[in-house]
Order: C-alpha cells, then sequence, then structure tokens
C-alpha cells in the first residue's frame, strides 16, 4: 500500500500537464466570467435575499420547519432558475425566467406569512421582501426581452 505522500507526488506529478486548470486558494478569489448569469444584477439579489433569508429561517421557533423549509427551496429554486435560464434562448428562457418569477413570489409570501405569525423581526422580514420584489422586476423585463 502506497502512503499519502506519494499519492500526493502522483497527483502533483499528474496536474503539472498544461492542459489542466489551477483553482484558486481560497474560494472568494475566483471570479466569475464563465457563465451567463453572473453578469445578471437579477443573480446577484437573488443570492443576497437566499443568504438572508436562510438566516432568518435558522432561527425560526420550534415547530415552523415546513415553513422554514419552504422558504428556503423557494429562495433556493429562484436563484438556480435564473442561472439556468440565462444558459437557454427564445421560449425555453422565457419560462425559466417566468418560473423564477413565481418562485420569488412564492418565497415573499412565505416570508408573510413569518411577519403575520410574528416568528420574526419585521425589519428582517420586509428586507428579504424588498430583495424578492427587485428579483420580480428584474426577471419581468428578463421575460420581455426573452419573448
Amino acid at each position: 500500500m502506497r502512503d499519502n505522500d506519494n499519492r500526493h507526488s502522483d497527483f502533483e506529478r499528474r496536474g503539472s500537464n498544461t492542459n489542466t486548470c489551477s483553482l484558486p486558494e481560497h474560494p472568494n478569489d475566483w471570479r466569475p466570467g464563465a457563465f451567463g448569469y453572473e453578469r445578471l444584477d437579477a443573480h446577484r439579489v437573488a443570492r443576497e435575499a437566499l443568504v438572508l433569508g436562510d438566516r432568518l429561517v435558522r432561527r425560526l421557533p420550534r415547530g415552523y420547519s415546513k415553513l422554514g423549509d419552504q422558504l428556503r427551496r423557494a429562495l433556493l429554486s429562484t436563484y438556480l432558475g435564473i442561472a439556468e435560464g440565462a444558459s437557454r434562448t427564445g421560449a425555453d428562457r422565457l419560462a425559466r425566467f417566468r418560473c423564477s418569477r413565481g418562485e420569488a413570489a412564492e418565497a415573499a409570501a412565505a416570508l408573510e406569512a413569518i411577519e403575520v405569525l410574528r416568528l420574526a423581526p419585521t425589519a428582517d422580514v420586509r428586507a428579504i421582501v424588498a430583495l424578492l420584489r427587485r428579483v420580480a422586476a428584474m426577471l419581468t423585463r428578463l421575460a420581455k426581452l426573452s419573448g
């Protein structure tokens, strides 16, 4: 059996091929540019809503896991749907952006339920809803441009 040092040496030897891709040492060093969604403001705003929404869900009281799961799924579907739509064309692109807009509305409704039930601070909920409104507006525009 080979020891770890030998395995690393083999990896390094194979990695010296000029056709390999070097990865940044830290994830924050990575720069966008390879995918169309990386240029969309809607994607950046949806990412912010996803992060803030996840933080809010983690603070929900016991007994509300289904509501939290639903919110997470809707936020994630919004985020991922934008990325998928950006890589499509024509009617397929339009459909993906429309679905993402629907997911953003679902997430906003889940947040409204959280606010009505007083499960989280109103200011936190409204900040995320404001982001989702921006995403929905941008997706409406993207859908019009795609159609």
